[in-house]
């Protein structure tokens, strides 16, 4: 599925910060576009990738119709999305008293104040065009990513690939793991005599654990604490989680937990690959 933002917006709501986010959610961006040229480039990108976002600010004003180009993409590619930053007049001074840059039409007034309200005036018709439009004047760099994240649907969570491994807590503990579950408080069937050959894929190691006390509920909140950690992870632009599940061994509980989960997840439709490192050790 092809995306296309166009990013604009008043000079200091943020830009530069909210395309280097669309960038680490996996868009191409082009910034600085003169608007005259939007078209012909986002039809000589597009072919090659799916995701773009083309920058445009006051200062491409100069180079021709805003709102033209804007229609004119829009038109051409209807999933086209306009993303407007702004702020209050209070914040974007202080902003430019922060930073110490000129505001963009400095040379045309004789004020901060007067700048800013040259370009409200300015961008009004592109204003009245925005799709989404995001006031970031209490938004730090975290919070507008989470807002673009979920305003553009960029992140889909069906898409987040989560790696299970399944380990004996003996043979040491995997540290690529961004979680970590023990589940050694479970009857081990390695004392069982029929069972202790077996492994947690087997049917009869799967029915014996179907039946210990708390087993299901444990594996009910293991996913759930899963599940919540990719919708945050997702608003941060990762795409993948690692999970390890350990016994003992590596061989029955750890195993049978990890695979459980993996299909639960996959009935959900999420990415998911397992690897048992220590089944043939245990």
């Amino acid at each position: 599925m092809k995306e296309l933002v166009i990013l604009t917006g008043y000079s200091g709501a943020g830009k530069s910060t909210a395309a280097g986010l669309l960038e680490d959610l996996g868009f191409f961006c082009i910034d600085n576009l003169p608007p005259e040229v939007t078209y012909q480039v986002a039809s000589l990108v597009l072919p090659s990738i799916d995701k773009l976002a083309i920058v445009i600010d006051i200062r491409g004003y100069m180079f021709g119709n805003v709102k033209k180009a804007i229609a004119e993409v829009k038109e051409r590619f209807p999933f086209t999305k306009v993303v407007f930053l702004t702020a209050t007049k209070e914040t974007l001074v202080q902003r430019f008293a922060h930073t110490r840059r000129a505001h963009p039409l400095s040379k045309q007034t004789t004020s901060i104040m007067e700048a800013i309200d040259l370009e409200i005036e300015m961008m009004k018709d592109v204003l009245e065009m925005a799709d989404i439009v995001i006031d970031t004047s209490q938004l730090n760099p975290h919070q507008l990513r989470e807002k673009l994240t979920k305003l553009l649907g960029n992140v889909e969570t069906k898409d987040f690939t989560v790696h299970i491994i399944s380990f004996g807590f003996k043979y040491g503990i995997p540290l690529d793991a961004d979680f970590v579950f023990d589940v050694r408080f479970f009857p081990n069937p390695f004392y069982i005599p029929e069972l202790r050959p077996k492994d947690g894929r087997d049917k009869e190691v799967k029915e014996f654990l179907k039946k210990v006390d708390g087993v299901n509920d444990y594996l009910y909140q293991i996913k759930s604490v899963v599940s919540f950690a990719i919708s945050r992870y997702s608003s941060e632009g990762r795409r993948e989680l690692v999970v390890a599940i350990g016994c003992t061994g590596g061989k029955h509980r750890s195993v049978y937990f990890a695979e459980e989960l993996a299909s639960q997840l996959r009935k959900e439709n999420f990415k998911t690959t397992i690897e048992h490192r220590d089944v043939t050790l245990g």
